[in-house]
């Protein structure tokens, strides 16, 4: 049964701490590539930039491993957009099964989602949890858990649609903010009046180029730089 991969997010912009965890699933989960689909008007987040930039990074982003695709259906669909509605558009697309990869604090919050309850009537949920030790889903999603897990990768391709796979993921603990935060610092040539003194403005520059080097993608760098995006408290 032909299966994909989803990973949605505002992707604003998109890292490593996004792509890796979700990429190395991709081989444990027998599945050839992941689609990252930015969201367009997402109901619970304000987008910092434009949905252009978002897509044009979101492109490079993919440029950077041959499994990665851009999933850019979200973007062609009425606003707000909302998860069971994107996933009920990519079913009727080409009727393929769905592995839509969340991470856990999302599944902590599926309750607030729009029709959270008929997610699973479209895809398969792959939950990407940091740390199996520390999991504690809410009580309320207990008996649903329970209900719909599998432990079993075959169960995932012989099975349309239905199920909620728990996947341990190495901890990237690393944030969209936070970079966003690292380009303004390192851009900035007003952060004087922050720090008391020389060296301490050359070890936040430090380490926010640290940060940055590390996490985006430099084919996403080079394009938030040339486009001077997050280098304003006001940017959009």
């Amino acid at each position: 049964m032909a299966i994909r991969a989803i990973l949605g997010g505002t992707f604003n912009p998109p890292h490593l701490g996004h792509v890796s965890p979700a990429l190395h699933l991709l081989s444990a989960l027998n599945i050839d590539a992941l689609g990252l689909m930015p969201c367009k008007l997402p109901p619970h987040k304000s987008v910092a930039v434009s949905e252009e930039h978002r897509v044009n990074m979101v492109k490079l982003c993919c440029e950077q491993d041959k499994r990665l695709y851009p999933e850019l259906i979200e973007l062609s669909l009425p606003s707000p957009s909302y998860t069971v509605k994107t996933l009920r558009a990519l079913k009727e697309r080409d009727n393929k099964t769905i592995c839509f990869f969340i991470g856990a604090d999302s599944l902590y919050n599926l309750k607030s989602w729009f029709e959270w309850e008929r997610l699973l009537d479209f895809c398969h949920l792959v939950v990407m949890r940091r740390d199996s030790d520390t999991f504690t889903p809410p009580d309320d999603l207990v008996e649903w858990l329970k209900a719909n897990k599998t432990e079993d990768v075959l169960q995932l391709h012989a099975q349309p649609n239905g199920l909620v796979f728990l996947a341990d993921t190495p901890l990237h603990p690393v944030s969209s903010t936070q970079l966003r935060s690292a380009v303004q610092t390192d851009a900035s040539s007003t952060l004087q009046e922050t720090y008391m003194n020389e060296t301490a403005l050359h070890d936040a520059k430090f380490q926010a180029t640290t940060l940055i080097a590390k996490w985006l993608p430099q084919a996403v760098s080079d394009y938030i730089y040339t486009h001077r995006l997050y280098q304003e408290l006001s940017n959009k």
